[in-house]
């Protein structure tokens, strides 16, 4: 019975030697390289369940997170963070005579696991997220009207270090993987993006 007590207690004994939690709010700025899959009209033929996949790269056309969580730290070197953010990007071309763009709203949950040196700051962070896309355009022409979307997700991993500055502001390089997929328009689409930015946070 002492033992069940004890393992009943352990969360309010770790809270009670909480080292310095915080409430957090920020974002990030990032430059971002696209790679998209998106299928063709019908499946390779011979080939069981396989799409016939057009690929390009293209160049991010503003990728902007905006995130706000808590910081649980119970030491003075390690902590957690959950947190709930969203993210701006899409992408762009200029080739072949023709203009485009495409963008996406990326709304997701994210648990960061830090490791504070001093004040350095260095976190891994993971987070899984339900992308929409809002907004298309070619050759001056919308490409979003009418448009539907299904079994969309995305899933981001990243790594920041930076540094704490006067306890309340964190400062830093950032970067990240994103994989998202969905069914646009009645075609896979799936893309990876790699993204390399500068990160603000605020400790409250």
């Amino acid at each position: 019975m002492k033992k069940f007590l004890l393992i009943l207690l352990l969360p309010l004994v770790v809270f009670a030697n909480d080292y310095k939690s915080h409430f957090f709010a920020g974002g990030i700025v990032a430059f971002s390289k696209v790679d998209a899959f998106i299928s063709g009209d019908a499946y390779v033929p011979g080939v069981e369940g396989a799409w016939d996949y057009n690929q390009a790269d293209y160049a991010g056309n503003g990728d902007v997170h905006i995130y706000g969580g808590w910081e649980f730290r119970p030491l003075s070197w390690f902590s957690l963070s959950p947190a709930i953010g969203a993210e701006r990007n899409g992408w762009s071309w200029d080739h072949s005579g023709h203009k485009g763009c495409m963008s996406y709203f990326n709304p997701y949950i994210r648990l960061g696991v830090g490791f504070h040196i001093m004040n350095v700051f260095m976190e891994v962070a993971g987070t899984y997220g339900f992308p929409i896309y809002f907004w298309g355009e070619l050759d001056g022409e919308s490409t979003t009207e009418d448009m539907s979307q299904e079994n969309a997700w995305s899933s981001m991993g990243m790594f920041s270090i930076g540094f704490t500055i006067k306890e309340h502001y964190r400062v830093g390089l950032t970067m990240g993987e994103n994989y998202l997929e969905s069914e646009l328009d009645g075609r896979m689409t799936q893309l990876h993006v790699e993204m390399m930015g500068l990160f603000l946070t605020y400790l409250f």
